[in-house]
């Protein structure tokens, strides 16, 4: 009898829905029990003691307003985790994290048309602030000069990021000022053991950024979040996987509107909104 009862109740266990940062996660046979990111030896498994892997002093917001830059209801935001870390002065704020990614995509929310009298920067540095990749707004392609979130993806010409390897990144608005409105962040590379790789190339789109959002590599989940609202911004699936998503990282005025360059309203949770019933909210998204 107790044999039978342990057989069913394993069986129930790995058959369970279970539910993580708002977006429901489906036990399937690629991605039922996943084993935890393979980083380096030294490395703890557990996916919450790398909250702060990737991740250097910067900046998410870009600020108070700037030169001709306009004040907006939004500000300047990259959209990527921060965590405050106290310090014997002030907390400093730590903001980045981690991808699987040789050629990974940074995501920004920016509140306005870019143009060539508003102009924007992104720079990517290697650990001795050395410059990897620069490109200018002007090279960005037409969805990415709207207000909204654009995507700067780093080019299959330069060096793929090299695992284990701390990156920082910037991206600047030059609002005719001698101090530009910035975002800052940093990015690391981890590696994946080849069978969950393997899983990864044969799993769904919800699939992976599950198991992103499990294993903590928020670049990679927001990044095939992203791409999925742009090329059918009328599922309502995808729309509210995105929005809780932003919600996980602590983003709550961020609310994808629509549109393929990701528009954004401001979105006021309620007092009473708590994490447990943020993730009832998701219970049966992609189900």
């Amino acid at each position: 009898m107790m044999p039978n009862m342990l057989k069913l109740s394993t069986r129930y266990f790995l058959k369970h829905t279970l539910v993580l940062a708002g977006v429901l996660i489906v036990s399937s046979p690629l991605i039922d029990t996943p084993s935890p990111v393979q980083a380096s030896p030294n490395t703890s498994d557990s996916i919450y003691n790398k909250q702060a892997k990737g991740r250097v002093p910067g900046r998410r917001r870009g600020g108070a307003r700037r030169g001709d830059c306009p004040a907006t209801s939004t500000q300047l935001t990259a959209l990527v985790p921060e965590n405050s870390v106290a310090t014997q002065s002030l907390p400093q704020t730590y903001v980045g994290g981690s991808t699987t990614a040789e050629y990974p995509t940074i995501w920004v929310y920016v509140p306005y048309s870019l143009s060539a009298d508003l102009t924007a920067e992104f720079i990517l540095q290697d650990d001795t602030g050395q410059d990897i990749y620069r490109i200018a707004s002007k090279y960005f392609s037409a969805a990415e000069v709207s207000p909204g979130i654009i995507s700067i993806s780093l080019p299959s010409t330069i060096a793929p990021l090299k695992i284990g390897k701390l990156y920082k990144w910037y991206f600047k608005l030059n609002c005719d000022a001698e101090t530009p409105m910035y975002v800052q962040g940093g990015i690391e590379r981890i590696s994946l053991n080849a069978n969950l790789a393997n899983q990864l190339v044969r799993a769904t789109p919800q699939e992976r950024t599950n198991f992103y959002i499990k294993n903590n590599l928020w670049y990679d989940a927001v990044n095939i979040l992203a791409k999925l609202y742009r090329t059918n911004p009328t599922d309502n699936n995808t729309k509210s996987a995105w929005i809780n998503l932003m919600r996980s990282l602590g983003l709550e005025d961020i609310v994808v509107n629509s549109g393929a360059s990701l528009s954004m309203d401001l979105f006021v949770p309620s007092s009473s909104f708590s994490r447990q019933r943020f993730i009832q909210h998701a219970d049966k998204k992609f189900n």
